[in-house]
Formats: C-alpha cells, structure tokens, sequence
C-alpha cells in the first residue's frame, strides 16, 4: 500500500492533535491569566488610603519618637487649653511609667477617627512600644484654621479609652 509508511501519516496525525492541543491548553492558558492580573477580586480585602492625623497629633508624636514624653506633652497642649495645668504634667509621668513597664515607644497605629463635628475629631490610636501596646484617644478641635489638644489619655487596657463596639 502506497503512503502506508508511519511518514505519510504525520500530517494526518498533527492535523488531529493540533485540536486536541488547543482545547488542553486554552483553558489553561485563560486561567492563567486570571489568576495573575491585577484587577481586585470581589474578596480581596479594599485598601482604603491612610487617614490625615491633625497636625497637631502627629507633631506630639513624632516628638515622642525623637526627644520623649515631655517633649510629646510640650507639643500636644501647646496653645491648647490644657498648656500649663497639671493633667499635662501626670500624662509625662504616665508616660514614664508605661516605657518603664513596656520598654521604649516605638511606632503608633491609627485605629479609628470619629468626626464628632465639622470642628472636632476623636482620634483613635495604639502606641507601639517594644514589649506592648498602650491605646490612647485625643481629642482635638480646628481653632483658627488650624487644630488644638483639647483632650487626650491613655490606657493599657483597650476599653478604657476605646468606645464600646459591638
């Protein structure tokens, strides 16, 4: 038999296999793709942006990192009703004590900003130290166009200064 040879049969082979390919690896190819492109799945957690701290929070903080408490302290009543009395002098000390009980600060968490009005924000924190958490709520109020500590303390235990969530 003339084109019996495994050779003539090769065309007619790849002819049937190409099919078969294309069926195998087509589907695999697609979920490929959709298993590595960058669109959100309906399950993915949502990234919201960072929240905006009131100049004035973040000031305090940033003293705290770089010189301590009573750095910190200086600048949150700074101009502020509370400049000059003696709940700003227990916060330093307070302060002392949590590094002494849980080592230095290190960084802090936003956990929630409430606007309790167009001028008056509660703020939310959690105050990293090296061997624990320390949660602290300011309350701060836009003077003039810019924000002041009207009002701030700290806890070791959550739900001394965190609102009750349920």
């Amino acid at each position: 038999m003339k084109g019996s040879t495994p050779e003539a049969y090769r065309p007619l082979m790849f002819k049937r296999l190409i099919p078969i390919f294309l069926l195998v690896l087509l589907p695999l190819a697609a979920a490929y793709a959709q298993s590595t492109d960058d669109s959100p799945r309906h399950n993915a957690p949502v990234q919201t942006p960072a929240p905006v701290l009131p100049p004035v929070v973040v000031s305090g903080l940033d003293g705290y990192k770089a010189k301590g408490a009573e750095e910190a302290i200086r600048l949150w009543v700074k101009d502020s009703p509370l400049e000059g009395g003696k709940d700003a002098a227990n916060q330093v000390s307070a302060l002392h004590q949590i590094e002494e009980l849980y080592g230095a600060y290190q960084w802090f968490e936003v956990v929630r900003m409430r606007e309790v009005s167009p001028r008056t924000l509660t703020v939310y924190l959690v105050l990293d130290y090296e061997r624990g958490p320390l949660f602290a709520r300011f309350t701060v109020y836009r003077s003039n166009h810019r924000w002041i500590m009207t009002y701030f303390d700290f806890n070791t235990r959550e739900d001394g200064v965190f609102p009750v969530v349920y």
